[in-house]
């Protein structure tokens, strides 16, 4: 092992803390950021009109209009011919549904840990450079 820093290196990269773990600090520290909030979404259906037509033969002249709610009937009668055209408008359904949402708040910490835990991270970068350039300064005078 011609560079015990560069193993001690790579240790210190790869094992660095999950996101799950620094979440379960925060919440230990201030469990209210994964309070709930309802949120109301509202879905809107459009239907599609249907439309019925019929004939049947029979005499007279007269016409017979039934319109109910959204649907409607018409009965036209010209002498032998009997014409019914039927049918259903189109209709709006609108359904609204709350849902409960985790809300996640940011905030700065900006304690005094955070910065002995950013100002120690610095210190092991210059401490780790300065061992290197050390090794290679040795072996190529040694």
């Amino acid at each position: 092992m011609k560079c015990p820093y560069i193993l001690l290196f790579a240790i210190l990269i790869l094992s660095g803390c999950s996101a799950e773990w620094h979440l379960s600090k925060a919440v230990m520290k201030d469990p209210t950021i994964l309070k709930t909030k309802t949120m109301i979404v509202t879905d809107t259906v459009v239907t599609d009109p249907i439309v019925v037509k019929d004939t049947v033969t029979m005499s007279q002249v007269d016409t017979v209009e039934i319109v109910k709610d959204k649907f409607r009937v018409k009965i036209m009668r010209s002498y032998d011919t009997l014409i019914i055209d039927g049918g259903c408008d189109s209709d709006t359904i609108v359904r609204t549904v709350e849902v409960q949402v985790p809300v996640v708040e940011y905030r700065d910490g900006g304690g005094f840990w955070s910065k002995v835990y950013e100002g120690s991270f610095y210190v092991l970068i210059i401490f780790i450079t300065i061992a290197t350039l050390v090794s290679v300064i040795r072996r190529y005078l040694g």
